[in-house]
């Protein structure tokens, strides 16, 4: 396995190396002159302080992926546009239909759109499609400061399209594996002729299937937008988004013996599929209006509001083999109903849930720019809000077994057991932040009061009601020195509401999280950047076994999260394009009440894990333009294992490719995307619990664009 791991990384750089190293003449420069476009607009992010702070300025570790760096390696999810960030873990899981499944710095991090959260619980809402992005930034470490609850691994934040007081548009249409057809449209420019009104439409309609059997891959979505701007200090945009899918589990929940074990019967191939035809099904509709205000009073005052309701009405239905409560040995013994020979058939579950969710959020923002003496400030004061409820009929039953490697369906029992229950959780946050600058000196401080509710309603009216607060806080000190050169050293932390209460009636305290991270930031000129930074968290707070009663669970336990992470991109002659990064990430268990459980690691993080990827242009003929590029992922050797240390599971490490190979002429643009070039059958991760996830198989799209 190292052997191979060695062999494939060297002939990655080799390949990068010949895209990169042949000289280049004036008579073969491009049409046209590209720029690295590593933030936001402007060069300026917001996620890491909510104000128009420069990346260099920002003391804490931020990666953005834009639309058109993302599309041109192929991305067609939330996962994929991941591929390659520093300290993101992006298919924890494997390729999910129903769910985006990825880790920052080995915790699942929350997921926010336009700087509102979008993602509450597992399972009842649609996937965001990448092509409605314009680009997605990863703040990594704790962000309650200006985020409220959330987890120590940070905030994955989508940026929607907005309409622009430019004309343009494209359209775009693709083939590509698994019977893959799709269709796109964006366009956008201004609507009246005084300039105050701009419309943009995005839209998408795709029929695909997947690499699993009877599982398939279909998506559309509308989204039109309006932005007022009735002057240069006041601008309104109003977001209407509309989303159906309809896909399935893609995960099938395999068991260890046929996937990462050996079985006699030999191993699982990719497709298997396991569920039913007729059960299998994840149908997600969902709808987001959001509202951005904004105005400017003078040059030192600003208000700002972002609000979002969303609607979404899951039906899911889906069946998964019964190796959860044996993972050593699932199958059907011999003189069991369904038995057909040793280690081939395994009872399943089958389980259906339908939830219908609501989520309102409302922000407001009211930043101040002045100065005392010699020293700049940039305040920021902000109300926000959300409430989010759902109300679920779920149910669940052991049903027939099947035999996994020559599987006959249409033999099963519906579920009889039929749940009911409503979920509400409400928060309410004050936060205040001050950026004070004075020569190269930016130091940022910040503190936030929340208060978080979460509600159970039973079906006979008995409610349930859980309450906590906290008061978090951050602080960051950098220094940017000639040369765009800055360093900086940051501490902020993170509150997790924990619900229930131990055996005596107390409620438990919120998960509180705290990190220390120290690093450098390099833009020599608008074509380069690299980063660097060590960070050290700690999750506090955690649930443990109370070691004087079974039954109780008492809250002594604490993750720590700790590793090192360096980014890079280049883009040099105006022909070559190169990204790099590499982490290191440590995630354990460091305090528990089982000794055995000290220095457990957590399950589907990689202790390392690097990326690149190199595109080479070339000139052809008056006005095309070729591009080559190759990419690679490692993604290192996972490990699972029970709290006591008995079973130990390993996921081998594994070296993918990617390549991108695109011609522009005019308008017109034809490009070919293949991930997983060499089509490697491998696992995400597969868990003590009784279940491997196999990895994306090859995947080849072709798309022809046209833009005007």
């Amino acid at each position: 396995m190292h052997d191979t791991t060695l062999r494939r990384s060297l002939m990655l750089a080799a390949s990068l190396m010949a895209l990169a190293a042949p000289a280049v003449a004036d008579d073969e420069a491009p049409t046209r002159v590209s720029e690295l476009i590593v933030t936001g607009q402007d060069g300026e992010v917001s996620v890491a302080t909510k104000t128009d702070t420069p990346l260099l300025q920002t003391p804490q570790a931020i990666s953005v992926i834009t639309a058109d760096v993302y599309q041109a390696r192929g991305a067609v999810s939330l996962q994929e546009v991941l591929n390659y960030s520093a300290g993101v873990r992006s298919d924890a899981y494997g390729n999910d239909g129903r769910v985006d499944s990825f880790f920052v710095r080995g915790t699942t991090p929350a997921q926010y759109l336009d700087g509102m959260r979008s993602s509450y619980a597992y399972y009842d809402t649609a996937k965001v499609d990448p092509y409605a992005l314009s680009q997605v930034e990863v703040m990594r470490g704790p962000s309650s400061v200006l985020y409220g609850q959330g987890s120590i691994g940070g905030i994955v934040n989508l940026t929607s399209k907005r309409p622009e007081f430019g004309r343009r548009g494209e359209a775009i249409a693709s083939l590509g594996s698994f019977e893959r057809k799709q269709v796109q449209l964006d366009l956008t420019g201004p609507i009246d002729a005084a300039g105050t009104l701009a419309y943009r439409f995005t839209g998408l309609y795709r029929d695909a299937e997947t690499q699993v059997d009877h599982i398939g891959d279909d998506r559309l979505f509308l989204a039109p937008s309006i932005t007022w701007r009735p002057s240069a200090d006041t601008e309104l945009t109003l977001l209407v988004h509309h989303q159906e899918d309809r896909t399935g589990s893609t995960t099938q929940f395999l068991p260890h013996q046929g996937t990462l074990l050996p079985n006699v019967n030999g191993q699982l191939p990719s497709n298997t599929f396991i569920s039913e035809p007729d059960v299998e099904l994840y149908r997600a509709i969902q709808s987001n209006v959001s509202l951005f205000v904004r105005h400017r009073f003078n040059p030192h005052f600003e208000y700002r509001l972002s609000a979002r309701g969303s609607w979404s009405d899951v039906n899911y239905q889906t069946m998964y083999p019964n190796s959860y409560f044996n993972p050593l040995n699932p199958w059907v013994q011999p003189g069991e109903a369904g038995y057909v020979g040793p280690q081939r058939s395994t009872t399943r579950y089958i389980s259906y849930s339908f939830p219908e969710s609501r989520a309102y959020s409302i922000d407001h923002q009211f930043q101040a720019n002045f100065r005392t003496g010699g020293v700049e400030h940039t305040l920021l004061f902000g109300v926000d809000g959300q409430q989010y409820r759902q109300f679920m009929e779920s149910g669940s039953a052991l049903t027939t077994p099947i035999d996994l490697f020559d599987p006959v369906y249409g033999n099963y029992v519906e579920p009889v057991v039929t749940r009911k229950a409503t979920t509400e959780q409400e928060q309410l946050g004050v936060y205040l932040q001050d950026q004070i600058r004075l020569g190269g000196w930016n130091l940022i401080l910040g503190v936030r009061r929340d208060e978080a509710t979460t509600r159970s309603i039973a079906v006979n009216s008995t409610v349930t009601e859980k309450t906590s607060d906290a008061t978090t806080y951050r602080a960051g000190l950098l220094y940017a020195f000639e040369g765009g050169l800055s360093a900086y050293v940051s501490y902020s932390e993170s509150f997790l509401p924990v619900a229930g209460a131990n055996i005596y009636g107390e409620p438990f305290e919120p998960q509180m999280g705290k990190q220390w991270e120290a690093g450098l930031k390099w833009q020599p000129a608008p074509q380069y950047l690299a980063t660097a930074a060590v960070f050290d968290i700690r999750d506090t707070n955690r649930l443990t076994a109370d070691p004087t009663n079974p039954q109780n669970r008492i809250q002594t336990g604490e993750v720590q999260s700790r590793g090192f992470e360096v980014e890079g991109r280049a883009i040099f002659r105006e022909v070559y394009d190169l990204s790099v990064n590499y982490t290191y990430n440590e995630v354990e268990v460091s305090e528990s009440t089982n000794p055995q459980e000290v220095g457990k690691p957590f399950a589907s993080q990689p202790l390392h894990a690097a990326s690149a990827w190199g595109t080479r242009r070339f000139r052809i003929g008056a006005d095309g333009e070729l591009s080559l590029g190759l990419g690679v992922r490692y993604v290192g050797e996972t490990t699972d294992q029970d709290a006591n240390r008995l079973f130990i599971l390993k996921t081998p490490a594994v070296t993918l490719f990617d390549a991108l190979a695109a011609y522009e002429q005019d308008n017109w643009r034809l490009s070919l995307n293949v991930q997983n070039l060499e089509d490697e059958y491998y696992f995400s991760s597969c868990l003590v619990r009784g279940d491997c996830f196999i990895g994306s198989r090859r995947k080849v799209i072709g798309a022809l664009t046209y833009r005007f």
